[in-house]
């Protein structure tokens, strides 16, 4: 933990340990248990590497070095490696001088100036260090026979710059630590310490705490520091703040006093009077007594911060990154050295690679704060993150007192909950906490009508195949709840996985939670296109042609108000037309599910007798070769990719060739030859009717059903009729249903080509084969009573669209920069008015409560739904006791 700071009186006066020696043991201990540095929390590391000069790397050579010594004497030994004065650290001559443990042994090596310092804090208590020579009180600092304190009082106020020195371990959870985070987040250079306190609803001493803690560490500068009179000329001179180039050095292990400090710690820095790191004027600097509640927000999540950091693309950069991380926030006073360094990544023309995509998002942060800031400023940079580390009383507090809007970046993880974090501020972003997750989506294509093949499974669904909905498609999209957007880039969609690894994958995560699968692509990643929205904004004439000819965009756009705010819609070529529905019902029903002696193509076994002659023979195998080139499957049907010719260099409509599998077929076609056929015609054993060709979806069933069937087979085989090759359908089971079985002698499943249906159809979706029957199902479907008020306007029957809607995300996007110059050019131009505030919070209210009823909607359909299979379940065990 941290030294504590505020009880150093009693600590260093009277048990005489000072942070030097506090921290050295604290290193030591570390070092002999041989932990993880990353077991220090961060502002302990910090500290850690401000007095001893051990940072992560020297760290690690510690431990090396510790584990070549021997058991015996090895805590001794450990502690003869570690340093044995404190490094020169950085002092500011407002800070006041204590004077801490004195011997008399210690006094007798000092010279006449240290001993003079030290009769005068004796004889007059503390005193400001400005005002005393900075040689000796360095001097006497080091030797251990003073302390330093950092004055804080309720009216100051304290700027947080870029944070030097940070390191980024782990959170300890302790209460000061944690009120450290809080400070970080809601502190800016208009607040006091009182009225910060306040805020938060933490006593003031407390805050004194941890502000006075920022300063001494070098992560906060005073803005109003006590004044220092007369100040001695030796603090010209003075070290004030790190250089931290050379501040990874670890200090010697002797302490001479005659050795140059330059040569073994850091460049002097002369004093500067900084009192605010904001380039504006006094007359522009805004007082919260006059406008608190002016600023603005830009909410943003950890992504964000990790791109900027990740990237390498600049040390001061990174700077910013870790301020944006660990604070939390970056004032608009902060802006401008941003924006340099962004302006300085942007225009590096040897950023290649996988950088590239930390670039875009660097370079999108860069145009929406030249947009935004003009005109919308102040502007702050807020991490959801942190805000939500405050409290929703404390957030609520802070974001009312000082903001009067906030506006979200796009997409957001799913721990952002922008519209949480926002609060009851007008927010331009995702309403609701479903926002992040797929419930959105499923709420999108319920309302538009319009989207790629979804399922959702359960948790703890089995999944033994590819689920026949997306049958066809060779590429996959696998989303589970807690996973983060996957879709960001401007070309093919991202995360699209291949059909086998996609079932892994889905597989894995359904042990864990529900999963969310969707078609892709029919043999490559489906192609991404965004549309902003409000659609009057965008001035490409093709995006105004398909807000006005897409019917599920025009439905977005009045369910969801989409005029009065800002943001894009995502839009993918799977490959397949999206025919689209109707009229989508109002509320959310679960289909029953048709029975599949009604939906699937019917496999019908060839007879024993019907090939016992020649004739029989002959017939069939003169219509087998005339319908071979018309016979399809109904994912063949549906697509119409996979050529049904005989053709070597044919492709599979899932994208997948295998050679081993291709030569394995035509060993098995060579095998079907018509003399092997007839000289096997009457073995019982030729054609296993009832095991190698079996209905679709079949079931387990009994051996006597088998039985039967046979017997039944062979009684109708004396027709001497053949089998309609228009009913076999190649499938892979190996059980039997019988309630299929039953259907196998019914003759009117000749010609059954045109009654198979699509992948979709035996599901809730909205997809079908072919145009007629959709429109027999949209006819018999707005007819069925389901309330349609709210799409009074929309009487246009389904049209195929190309472009079906994938996503919708609300707030400015950070992975396309002409995207987000437009659409931050709109939210200034046309969102961003006050008379239209109030207006936006009624949207997001209404948003969210509709994305709400629909989830409740689809939970109450699923539980009811499980309550009866579980009562059915009852019954029978009842029954069967």
């Amino acid at each position: 933990m941290l030294y504590p700071y505020h009880l150093a009186d009693m600590i260093v006066k009277g048990l005489r340990i000072t942070p030097f020696i506090y921290y050295v043991e604290v290193v030591a201990l570390l070092i002999e248990l041989e932990k993880s540095y990353d077991t220090m929390p961060n502002f302990t590391a910090a500290d850690c590497l401000r007095l001893l000069g051990i940072g992560r790397n020297e760290y690690l050579e510690l431990v090396a070095k510790a584990r070549s010594l021997g058991r015996r004497g090895k805590a001794k030994a450990i502690r003869a490696l570690l340093p044995r004065v404190p490094l020169n650290i950085p002092m500011q001559p407002w800070w006041r001088v204590e004077l801490g443990y004195v011997l008399e042994d210690d006094v007798k090596p000092l010279g006449e100036s240290e001993r003079a310092l030290i009769d005068l804090l004796i004889d007059r208590g503390s005193q400001t260090a400005g005002t005393l020579d900075y040689h000796v009180v360095k001097t006497l600092y080091r030797r251990g026979l003073i302390y330093l304190d950092v004055p804080i009082t309720a009216a100051d106020k304290v700027s947080v710059p870029p944070l030097k020195g940070f390191v980024m371990n782990r959170i300890a959870g302790d209460y000061f630590e944690t009120l450290l985070y809080k400070v970080f987040v809601s502190i800016d250079e208009h607040t006091s310490v009182a009225d910060l306190a306040a805020v938060l609803q933490v006593e003031c001493e407390l805050v004194k705490q941890a502000v006075s803690l920022y300063c001494r560490l070098g992560f906060a500068n005073n803005l109003q520091p006590p004044p220092v009179a007369p100040q001695h000329p030796s603090w010209r001179e003075a070290v004030t703040t790190h250089n931290h180039q050379p501040y990874r050095q670890i200090s010697p292990l002797t302490f001479d006093p005659n050795l140059d400090d330059d040569a073994i710690q850091m460049e002097p820095i002369i004093l500067k009077q900084t009192p605010s790191t904001s380039k504006q004027s006094p007359e522009e600097q805004v007082e919260p007594s006059k406008n608190g509640g002016q600023r603005v927000a830009v909410l943003f999540d950890s992504t964000l911060a990790a791109y900027l950091m990740m990237g390498n693309l600049s040390p001061d950069l990174k700077s910013h990154a870790v301020t944006l991380f660990e604070v939390g926030k970056l004032p608009d006073e902060s802006l401008d050295s941003l924006l340099m360094e962004l302006d300085k990544v942007v225009a590096d023309p040897e950023i290649e690679g996988e950088a590239r995509r930390y670039l875009a998002a660097a370079a999108c942060l860069r145009i929406a704060l030249r947009t935004l800031r003009p005109k919308l400023r102040p502007l702050d940079l807020l991490r959801c993150e942190a805000l939500h580390a405050l409290g929703a009383a404390a957030r609520t507090r802070l974001l009312s007192t000082k903001y009067k809007l906030a506006i979200s970046t796009a997409p957001l993880c799913r721990e952002a909950r922008a519209g949480a974090a926002a609060g009851s501020l007008p927010h331009v972003g995702p309403a609701p906490p479903e926002a992040h997750t797929p419930w959105m989506r499923l709420y999108l294509y319920h309302v538009a009508g319009y989207g790629p093949p979804t399922l959702l499974l359960t948790k703890g669904t089995q999944l033994r195949g590819v689920p026949r909905l997306l049958l066809g498609y060779s590429r996959l999209s696998v989303s589970w709840w807690g996973a983060e957007s996957a879709l960001e880039g401007a070309g093919a969609a991202a995360g699209a996985l291949g059909a086998a690894a996609a079932l892994l994958a889905a597989r894995s995560a359904l042990r864990r939670g529900p999963v969310l699968l969707q078609a892709v692509g029919v043999r490559q990643p489906a192609p991404l296109r965004h549309l902003m929205f409000p659609p009057e904004a965008d001035t490409c004439p093709e995006s105004q042609a398909m807000w006005s000819r897409h019917a599920g965009l025009r439905r977005l756009l009045r369910r969801l108000r989409l005029w009065r705010s800002v943001g894009y819609v995502t839009l993918a070529d799977i490959g397949v037309p999206d025919l689209g529905c109707a009229r989508p019902p109002a509320t959310v029903q679960l289909v029953p599910q048709r029975k599949k002696k009604e939906i699937c193509g019917m496999a019908k076994p060839v007879s024993e007798i019907s090939l016992s002659s020649t004739e029989s023979t002959e017939k069939y195998t003169e219509e087998y070769s005339k319908t071979l080139t018309r016979l399809q499957s109904p994912i063949e049907s549906h697509f119409a990719v996979t050529p049904t010719t005989e053709s070597k260099n044919s492709s599979p409509a899932n994208g997948f060739t295998s050679a081993e599998c291709g030569q394995l077929l035509c060993d098995e076609l060579d095998n079907l030859a018509l003399d092997d056929v007839t000289k096997h015609a009457h073995s019982k054993e030729s054609i296993a009717c009832s095991d190698d060709l079996v209905p679709i979806h079949s079931s387990s069933t009994s051996i006597e059903d088998l039985k039967s069937e046979k017997k039944h087979s062979k009684e109708h085989s004396t027709s001497k009729e053949s089998i309609a090759s228009d009913d076999l359908v190649p499938i892979h089971s190996s059980s039997v249903s019988s309630e299929n079985l039953s259907k196998k002698c019914d003759r009117s499943s000749v010609g059954a080509l045109e009654d198979l249906l699509s992948p979709a159809e035996e599901s809730i979706s909205m997809f079908t084969q072919l145009s007629d029957k959709l429109t027999e199902m949209s006819a018999t479907e707005g007819d069925s009573g389901v309330d349609t008020a709210h799409y009074v306007s929309d009487d246009e029957a389904c049209k195929p669209e190309r472009w079906t809607i994938v996503d919708l995300q609300f707030g400015i996007p950070l992975f396309d920069e002409a995207l987000c110059e437009k659409i931050c050019k709109c939210l200034v131009e046309r969102i961003a008015k006050p008379e239209l505030l109030d207006k936006v919070k009624e949207d997001n209210e209404f948003i969210r409560s509709d994305i709400l009823k629909f989830v409740s909607q689809c939970q109450v359909n699923i539980t009811m739904d499980k309550l009866t299979i579980h009562f059915l379940q009852v019954i029978l065990y009842f029954f069967e006791y």
